[in-house]
């Protein structure tokens, strides 16, 4: 898996349509269901990108240029697991992007879950599948 991840505390419990209030998706998004995916590692600081909080899409986010982004990528990285609350997970909808969807309206700010943009391809294992919308809740087994 690549793309957008975060850390398992900030969705853990919550309902599907929190989920998707809390990561930054369109209403509805993930009406037909999402799986919640764990990485199998954790990302080397090369293999990853600093995304700030979901309250700032990635089309609206500013790269800071005053700040040591190495220095703020090692320390999010030391605050990474591989179990408990702090292991990174992605959240994958069964509805894929729809590129003629615009920008504003297919991601609105999020409620604010920290993000980390993986840069390439991470194993991962599906932790869970939630298909009930909007109260289907993310309960992992492990």
């Amino acid at each position: 898996m690549s793309g957008y991840v975060t850390k398992d505390k900030f969705i853990r419990g919550r309902t599907v349509q929190q989920i998707e209030q809390i990561l930054g998706f369109h209403p509805g998004r993930f009406r037909s269901g999402i799986a919640v995916v764990l990485l199998n590692r954790l990302p080397t600081l090369a293999e990853f990108e600093l995304a700030a909080y979901s309250i700032t899409p990635e089309h609206r986010f500013q790269r800071p240029t005053d700040l040591n982004i190495d220095k703020l990528k090692k320390m999010a990285a030391e605050s990474w697991s591989l179990i408990g609350l702090e292991r990174l997970v992605k959240v994958q909808p069964a509805i894929p992007h729809d590129p003629d969807v615009p920008p504003d309206k297919q991601y609105p700010p999020g409620l604010g879950a920290p993000q980390w943009k993986l840069k390439v391809k991470i194993p991962g294992t599906v932790i869970a599948v939630i298909g009930t919308y909007p109260e289907g809740r993310y309960r992992p087994a492990s």
